[in-house]
């Protein structure tokens, strides 16, 4: 399979190219015939001047080397114009790319001590996709509160999260924060007032303390420390052949440490929780944890976020329970919103149905 694709690739990539070069042989082909016969045209003119006795043969000499000379600069100079319109079509890309406004140079106010955030009836559609993947979403959260996002895949659950974190900007409606657009605020400062762990995070080749602290090593090595206990990494830690200056992989450190999954994403949410950024959001941060450890966590996760904001995405349902209000999305709209006792009254509901479909799993 691997080399019939790659085969199939190079066929084509070969077609493209062969189109290129006959353009570019056809050109220069043509280039070179006009070249011969102006030299054809200048041994001729010389040639006769000297046969008449109107030029010697030094004369001769030196026009034939200049026709030479002429023919080898204009074939020159056709092949840089060649190459010229080739390196053209390289930049294309870069150029489009240089094109396309930069929000971070746009500036904008400066994120305010917000007490309300609002999804006032916002609608997207990725680049490309047929239909909306949200549709005329509106709901408001409470400063400090911690809500859950839940839903089929599809939803638009990580949609609401990237479109939060500025990724995107809505087609349709407007993102708020105590009555502001979103779209108004500098994109630094409101992406410096957040920290988020996605589900495709990055765990970089650093020591533990520079991947967890984000700055120099040696600058707060007992807040780190004090964060990797919070999410239960103490045991691995202490493990480790150099503590927290052991390196997160072995591309630059024989001696560097490898993380399983589960592992990785607890660096990732000490990572995060070590911002104090007054919005946490968290898009499916335990999917890589085993049971036990994604109990514990949930079990801290109040005490973890503290008075923070905070968005909790999760397929497990029972990571809705530990949330103040649950935000049910069904085909890229809002089907409810509110507390785990409450959606759980509405049997025929998303939430009812999924978390029962998921506890039946566990029941003897």
């Amino acid at each position: 399979m691997l080399g019939e694709t790659i085969r199939r690739y190079n066929v084509e990539i070969n077609r493209w190219f062969s189109a290129y070069h006959r353009r570019r042989g056809l050109f220069l082909g043509l280039f070179q015939v006009i070249v011969v016969l102006e030299t054809a045209a200048a041994y001729a003119f010389v040639g006769a001047r000297t046969a008449l006795g109107a030029a010697g043969i030094g004369d001769f000499t030196m026009y034939a080397s200049s026709a030479v000379g002429f023919s080898a600069a204009a074939v020159a100079l056709g092949t840089a114009i060649v190459t010229f319109f080739q390196m053209l079509g390289y930049l294309d890309p870069f150029a489009e790319l240089m094109q396309t406004p930069d929000a971070q140079a746009a500036g904008g106010e400066p994120v305010p001590d917000w007490n309300r955030l609002e999804f006032r009836h916002v609608s997207f559609t990725y680049p490309g996709a047929a239909e909306k993947t949200l549709d005329d979403v509106s709901f408001c959260i409470e400063r400090g509160e911690h809500i859950s996002i839940v839903g089929r895949n599809g939803a638009g659950k990580t949609t609401i999260v990237k479109l939060l974190c500025r990724f995107y900007d809505p087609d349709e409606g407007e993102i708020l924060l105590d009555g502001l657009p979103l779209g108004r605020i500098d994109l630094r400062a409101w992406t410096a007032s957040l920290a988020a762990v996605f589900q495709d995070f990055r765990l970089f080749p650093f020591t533990v303390e520079e991947n967890v602290a984000c700055r120099a090593a040696g600058e707060d090595r007992a807040r780190t420390e004090k964060l990797l206990e919070k999410v239960g990494m103490e045991e691995k830690l202490r493990a480790l052949p150099r503590g927290l200056d052991t390196n997160c992989g072995r591309e630059f450190d024989t001696e560097g440490a490898e993380f399983s999954g589960g592992q990785a994403q607890k660096l990732a949410i000490a990572r995060a929780l070590g911002k104090n950024a007054p919005l946490l959001v968290l898009d499916e941060p335990t999917s890589a944890l085993d049971p036990m450890a994604e109990a514990e966590l949930y079990e801290q996760f109040n005490s973890l976020v503290g008075g923070r904001t905070a968005i909790y995405i999760s397929h497990r349902m029972s990571s809705s329970v530990f949330c103040d209000r649950i935000l049910v999305l069904s085909r890229g709209r809002v089907e409810a919103f509110g507390t785990h006792r409450a959606l759980m009254e509405d049997k025929n509901g998303t939430y009812c149905r999924l978390f029962t479909s998921q506890a039946e799993n566990y029941r003897l």
